[in-house]
């Protein structure tokens, strides 16, 4: 043996005598357990990533200390003595144990090593290509900035939604999981994501704290995480940078823009849009709309061109025309609208906007152009694809407005109302059994909406099953009392021949929205089936023509408020009126069932029996029950006449569909 190989040997045997080598095996494989720990603690008590690095500097430099102290000293059972005091066979029991102790470390180095070997992934960060946000948790002492949190996740989600090379789930099904307690694999498992961004704000005065953690789906292992701060009026540089820290660690490029992506430049007129996007999308309502208004409008007081609070606007003021139907509101809809329209052309939000009110005003070709426009902009956005379904719906283009509808729901899984609205569409397709189970998917994931409920009584009043229908309406009273909701109820109880009943329920629904004509038309027949009480209808009828003619003014192509004008004029005995509202209705291949039913009601009050049965004909072409139009109570007295017994002979009583009620 040479005499370097025989320093070489000499100091191995004193490592080995010295428990050098012991210690640090029994360390490597402490330090393991404790980074393993770490992994699963440190996310759960929401520590910003610079924990876990402290930890990692900590144990690497302890090792070498470690090695130090036991060439140097050696605890024995009588006590701490130096090593080199100790002699080499000395029987004294060591804190260490005997070599059954090596074995254990040996084992341990073993496992840990093939671990390494086996899953690398594991070991080191491993993030796939599709990510959902989850909306940021608030940890503000005074808990009343959720909102923030969910707009610092959105703005995140669309600086990531841009990027080539990244999928990015929607929104509404990454915070629809907001509260349901699933952990990290299951709510990836459950969005279709492999990669999941999370965190927490908090908020206190003028200072913001961001954390941000990205976490491997399928381990349920985070990956990256840091913790930023600094001031509202940094917020945006605050974001963009979070955004291009996950798009480093996801391997891909984030181009920044000089500007924010949200478009202004002002953290007042960001925390107002925040604010009043939040109270559009909580229950539609009209103290939620009000106030939404009033936060998009202290956002551009802010910022004159803060394009998205200026499409928020619009759309704000639509809905608030939609809940209350008054003409003025629609007036002051329309002038926003168009204003957007000409400041910000080129913004997705704003399309889609646009595309709501030429819906909601008969414009349906330019509706359809408009959310087409806004898909070439954003190819994936869900509200698009939902506003393009239904726009279809309206033109009885069913088959394009359960594939839109169906797009949404690819892109949005968990929102309840796309599957509510595909339910209402294979209901109005009639495919009854596919709609029920689209509305009850819908109300797994807003159990608390009343929407899905209406559909599902619609559905269940179409197959004549009134007490059902009954029952699921009553459901929606009870999570929300609303026009709809009473009027369906009073619908029900209409052809159950319940008119006392029937009428308290469409009289809460004219209370609720005074200016639909639905509304008073249910009340005036629900009155009037009551033996004597004829002339008490008659302001109803009057309220009818009233409102049926503003609705035409804000839409000529209203065909329903069309033929409501001409079957109340009918019902009042108008005729000459009535026949003038009837020649200005659009060609029947142009009206959808509930028009051509209201229709040929306007024709059966005239006495006009042979065009009455053509209309209640082709409605029931379009999937009108027939035992529906037969257990009409207006229609008592009318199957006695040959041209409807003849009617009656062609049709049998099926299980199909109804659109809804006639008013």
């Amino acid at each position: 043996m040479t005499e370097r190989q025989s320093g070489l040997y000499n100091t191995l045997v004193e490592l080995k005598r010295r428990h050098v080598i012991r210690v640090l095996g029994a360390y490597t494989v402490t330090f393991w357990v404790v980074l393993q720990v770490s992994d699963i603690v440190l996310p759960a008590l929401m520590a910003p990533g610079w924990v876990m690095m402290l930890i990692i500097g900590i144990g690497i430099a302890g090792a070498p200390l470690a090695a130090a102290l036991s060439w140097f000293y050696d605890l024995t059972s009588q006590g701490i003595r130096r090593a080199d005091s100790v002699p080499v066979g000395d029987e004294v029991v060591r804190v260490l144990g005997g070599r059954w102790l090596d074995y254990v470390i040996i084992a341990a180095l073993v496992i840990i090593l093939a671990f390494v070997l086996a899953r690398p992934g594991d070991v080191l960060p491993r993030v796939g290509s599709t990510v959902a946000i989850l909306p940021f948790a608030d940890m503000s002492a005074e808990n009343d900035s959720r909102y923030f949190g969910d707009g610092i996740a959105e703005a995140i989600m669309d600086r990531l939604a841009g990027v080539k090379g990244i999928r990015v789930a929607a929104r509404t099904s990454s915070f629809a999981l907001r509260e349901t307690g699933l952990d990290a694999r299951s709510t990836a498992e459950r969005l279709g994501v492999e990669t999941l961004v999370e965190g927490s704000i908090r908020r206190a005065g003028n200072q913001i704290r961001i954390s941000a953690r990205l976490i491997d789906g399928e381990s349920g292992t985070q990956v990256w995480s840091e913790t930023y701060g600094g001031s509202l009026d940094d917020i945006f540089e605050l974001q963009d940078r979070i955004s291009a820290a996950i798009a480093s660690v996801m391997q891909v490029e984030l181009d920044l823009p000089g500007r924010s992506i949200l478009q202004t430049d002002s953290p007042d007129a960001y925390d107002e849009y925040l604010r009043g996007r939040d109270r559009l999308r909580q229950q539609r309502s009209e103290v939620n709309v009000e106030q939404a208004i009033a936060h998009f409008r202290n956002a551009l007081a802010l910022d004159a061109e803060f394009a998205l609070a200026s499409a928020g606007l619009c759309r704000a003021h639509w809905e608030r025309y939609e809940i209350g139907r008054e003409p003025q509101l629609a007036d002051i809809a329309i002038a926003h609208c168009r204003e957007t329209e000409t400041r910000f052309p080129d913004l997705a939000e704003t399309r889609i906007a646009l595309g709501s009110l030429l819906r909601g005003t008969g414009e349906l070709e330019r509706a359809e152009n408009m959310f087409r426009s806004a898909l070439k902009i954003e190819p994936n956005n869900a509200e698009a694809h939902a506003g393009l379904s239904l726009t279809l719906l309206q033109q009885n283009r069913l088959e394009g407005a359960a594939t839109e509808a169906r797009a949404a729901i690819r892109m949005d899984p968990a929102y309840w109302r796309y599957h509510s609205d595909l339910g209402m569409i294979l209901y109005f397709a009639g495919n009854l059994d596919a709609a029920i189970d689209a509305v009850h998917q819908a109300m797994r994931l807003g159990p608390e909406n009343p929407e899905p409920w209406n559909t599902l009584g619609g559905i269940h009043f179409a197959q004549g099953k009134f007490r059902l229908a009954g029952d699921a309406f009553e459901q929606s009273i009870r999570r929300s009392p609303n026009a709809v909701a009473y009027s369906n109820a009073g619908t029900n109880y209409f052809f159950a021949g319940e008119f006392s009943r029937a009428e308290m329920m469409f009289l809460r629904a004219t209370e609720m929205t005074p200016d639909d004509p639905r509304m008073n038309g249910f009340l005036a027949w629900s009155i009037r089936a009551q033996a004597g009480r004829e002339a008490e209808a008659e302001p109803y009828h009057r309220a009818v023509i009233r409102t049926a003619t503003e609705r035409l003014a804000i839409n000529v192509a209203d065909h329903e408020a069309r033929a409501m004008l001409a079957m109340h004029l009918a019902a009042l005995g108008h005729s000459i009126a009535a026949r003038g509202a009837i020649a200005s209705i659009a060609e029947p291949s142009e009206l959808d069932m509930n028009s051509l039913l209201t229709t040929g009601f306007a024709h059966y009050l005239l006495g006009d029996m042979e065009p009455a049965v053509a209309m209640f004909e082709q409605a029931l072409d379009m999937g009108l029950p027939f035992y529906l139009l037969q257990a009409d109570p207006r229609l008592q007295t009318a199957w006695t006449d040959p041209q409807f017994a003849a009617l009656a002979a062609r049709h049998q009583p099926s299980e199909s569909f109804t659109q809804g009620d006639s008013p």
